[in-house]
């Protein structure tokens, strides 16, 4: 699979892809509400946020929909066990069992037991990824990176650069991109650059709310947006229904 070259070729494959958005719910009607009914798609979304922000849960949420939507979704892990991926989703009541026996979810993990990765294989793992991804593409629709942090801390600037550039062109080619990343994981001028290319870019942080703890999140971009939506949304998580919207005069109170 080649990808493209040019900025002429590039800009046409962009136009054309804007013009086939779409949007794909969250799998959670209250997401929606707050979204343009949902996710563009499709899209190369960022996901921004400090250890326990709520960045991970906040993309399975993500996932769930697309799931549910039909989408074939890939799942590439560096924080815990496929076993495990598996299983928190469930807790948090986002059923994907099913979809995982039938093979439309797929989770990968660099967590294996017994395996250390030294610095020179570790190096390796962002580019055989995205390899992967543009050389199997036609078996997914959409692809989950959780966390990217712990693969860009292992690799260079270039391998950052090309993970996204290779990320850019799934994107045009039709699939749907998310990647989570902690606060200050790039160098300013890299992130700066990240941002640039990414269609949507999401930042998490916890707030205090009336001396209520929310997660908060602050859509910064997000391209291709049919309507105009709510920069900022305050939620919860509920094991019971997974990501609980909380209104702000709610949170206040």
């Amino acid at each position: 699979m080649q990808e493209p070259t040019g900025s002429g070729k590039e800009g046409k494959v962009a136009e054309a892809r804007v013009k086939k958005l779409r949007a794909v719910s969250t799998g959670n009607e209250e997401l929606d509400l707050k979204l343009p009914g949902g996710l563009p798609y499709p899209s190369l979304i960022v996901v921004e946020g400090d250890h326990g922000t709520g960045k991970s849960i906040l993309v399975q949420q993500f996932v769930y929909g697309m799931l549910r939507e039909g989408f074939k979704v890939v799942v590439f892990t560096t924080e815990t066990s496929i076993k495990d991926y598996v299983y928190k989703m469930e807790g948090l009541s986002f059923k994907v069992t099913k979809y995982f026996l039938a093979g439309t979810l797929k989770v990968y993990s660099t967590q294996m037991p017994g395996i250390s990765w030294s610095k020179t294989s570790a190096k390796r793992l962002l580019p055989t990824i995205s390899e992967w991804a543009v050389e199997n593409a036609s078996r997914f629709d959409a692809l989950a990176i959780d966390s990217l942090t712990h693969l860009a801390a292992c690799t260079t600037p270039t391998k950052v650069l090309d993970f996204f550039n290779k990320a850019r062109y799934l994107t045009d080619a039709g699939k749907m991109v998310l990647v989570t990343l902690h606060e200050n994981a790039l160098h300013e001028d890299l992130a700066t650059r990240v941002k640039a290319m990414c269609d949507g870019y999401i930042r998490l942080k916890v707030a205090s709310i009336g001396g209520r703890t929310v997660k908060v999140t602050e859509i910064v971009k997000l391209n291709g947006a049919p309507r105009a939506f709510e920069p900022t949304i305050s939620f919860d998580v509920d094991p019971a229904f997974g990501v609980k919207v909380v209104p702000i005069t709610l949170a206040r109170a």
